[in-house]
């Protein structure tokens, strides 16, 4: 039942927001591209390169930004908390890395650490969720007043994704059990029975926590580096999920990444716009 709340209370919030303020909202679009490193069970954990270094592939995305305030001080006098420190973000995004194993274990000169070394995979998700982030400091006063030409901000976010996985060996079929070590054999009995391997095309969910900074660097644009981090509710993110009997396996996967994105304004209460439609009344 929370997770239903959590999952809704988003969509609830932008329809309340657009109801009772549609001429008020401000829009932004934005793009990005990063590099995002999968924790999966590629690798060995507290392995440097299996979890720093190894498995890094790239992130892109696009998103439209609401910001629940408008430019001029007639319509939207005292703007209230709401206003001056939250956006709402939504995002469509793409993720995909070559997978290896790394660690000690791949390294063994041994049966089992030939089947590692030869053993690859692909992981690749589509994204489409919103967030919610909190700017500390006041938005009209970054955007509006110049008062500071860059702003840190904090984002806690949920994702519906779809997950494409693959699995290969060098040394044959992936399918034939003579070429994976014993944690990725299919175990149980005849009523249920587990495969530690699963490459189907499925629907996952993912909790997303972020933080960043903006850096103001025209009249309606900023550049955004942006740190993520993301939990799936799935341990088949990369195919594999091997027998906890033999491999202990504490966490589904999970990933993060660092992006740079550009920002831009767009619609009827951009900058520019209200700075026209005000000269207008003037005169």
């Amino acid at each position: 039942m929370r997770l239903k709340l959590f999952i809704f209370f988003p969509i609830i919030f932008l329809f309340h927001t657009v109801m009772e303020a549609q001429t008020k909202l401000n829009f932004e679009g934005a793009f990005n591209m990063g590099l995002a490193s999968f924790q999966t069970d590629y690798g060995e954990r507290h392995d440097f390169k299996s979890g720093v270094t190894g498995n890094i592939g790239l992130a892109v995305g696009g998103s439209v930004y609401l910001n629940f305030f408008h430019y001029d001080p007639k319509i939207n006098p005292n703007p209230n908390w709401r206003r001056k420190h939250l956006k709402l973000k939504i995002e469509a995004s793409y993720l995909r890395a070559n997978l290896d194993h790394f660690g000690t274990y791949q390294a063994e000169d041994s049966y089992d650490g030939e089947k590692l070394r030869n053993m690859h995979g692909k992981a690749s998700v589509i994204n489409f969720g919103t967030m919610l982030e909190y700017h500390p400091y006041n938005i009209p006063d970054f955007i509006t007043i110049k008062k500071r030409w860059v702003a840190p901000y904090f984002g806690l976010g949920i994702m519906g994704g779809y997950s494409m996985p693959s699995v290969e060996s060098e040394l044959g079929s992936w399918q034939d059990e003579a070429n994976l070590i014993q944690a990725y054999h299919a175990y149980g009995n005849a009523e249920s029975t587990v495969h530690p391997i699963d490459i189907d095309s499925k629907l996952v969910l993912s909790l997303v926590f972020g933080a960043g900074l903006r850096f103001e660097i025209g009249f309606e644009s900023a550049l955004m580096i942006d740190m993520r981090w993301q939990y799936f509710n799935n341990n088949y993110i990369d195919g594999l999920s091997p027998n906890p009997g033999i491999v202990p396996n504490k966490y589904n996967d999970w990933l993060y990444y660092l992006n740079v994105g550009y920002a831009f304004e767009f619609g009827k209460n951009t900058r520019i716009s209200t700075w026209f439609n005000r000269n207008k009344r003037a005169r």
